[in-house]
């Protein structure tokens, strides 16, 4: 049974939605991502089922004005399905499939993911952000794709010190959810939709200058 599953999640990595994405199908989509990259991750005992597989980016700079700067990436990948047996390559293609990235300017605290399918789409972006208002309050933003068409957006406030303690943590309030984006949260979903682009740029500059 175990080895089924194993088969069925590799499966599930390599296959994005074929059809029109809906909001339940890319959380599903999501779901399975993160499935699998528990799998890489290591046990209590450093033990892995599955062997890691994905690029670690640690950045460190003393950026003018606001000092010190941290910023974490992570990219998980998926290899290119092949249908030539007689030209198969042990060393497929890669594609990004799902990018986590945290960081800071000065005090402000920052966190990230965005979910790509196969075809290079950005299809899900989460984020932390503190940007939002001149306030510095912590938003917790949600975006879903349908190729370039916005399914859905939410945006929650942060209620209490804990989730400035602790990114993701804490007590959200729920404050819009519908098929756009309010002027007020332009400027920062512009932005990670900016990053989408970039961080795929960069996976790729990674991806073609690795030994393999």
């Amino acid at each position: 049974m175990k080895a089924i599953a194993t088969i069925v999640l590799c499966m599930t990595w390599a296959l994005t939605i074929q059809a029109q994405n809906t909001i339940e199908s890319i959380r599903k989509e999501y779901q399975n991502v993160q499935e699998r990259i528990a799998h890489m991750m290591p046990d209590e005992d450093g033990n892995y089922a599955w062997p890691p597989e994905y690029y670690d980016l640690h950045v460190i700079q003393n950026l003018p004005a606001t000092g010190p700067h941290h910023e974490n990436i992570r990219m998980f990948y998926g290899k290119e399905e092949q249908e030539d047996e007689e030209n198969y390559n042990p060393y497929p293609p890669h594609y990004l499939r799902f990018t986590t990235a945290k960081y800071n300017f000065a005090a402000r605290q920052f966190y990230e993911e965005y979910l790509y399918d196969n075809k290079g789409q950005v299809i899900f972006i989460y984020a932390i952000t503190p940007d939002v208002d001149e306030n510095m309050t912590l938003y917790e933003l949600r975006m879903w794709f349908n190729g370039k068409h916005l399914l859905h957006f939410t945006a929650k406030r942060a209620e209490g010190q804990e989730a400035y303690e602790n990114l993701g943590k804490g007590t959200y309030k729920e404050v819009y959810t519908g098929k756009t984006i309010p002027e007020l949260y332009r400027h920062e979903t512009d932005r990670f939709l900016q990053r989408a682009e970039r961080f795929k740029d960069m996976f790729k500059g990674i991806d073609n200058n690795t030994y393999l």
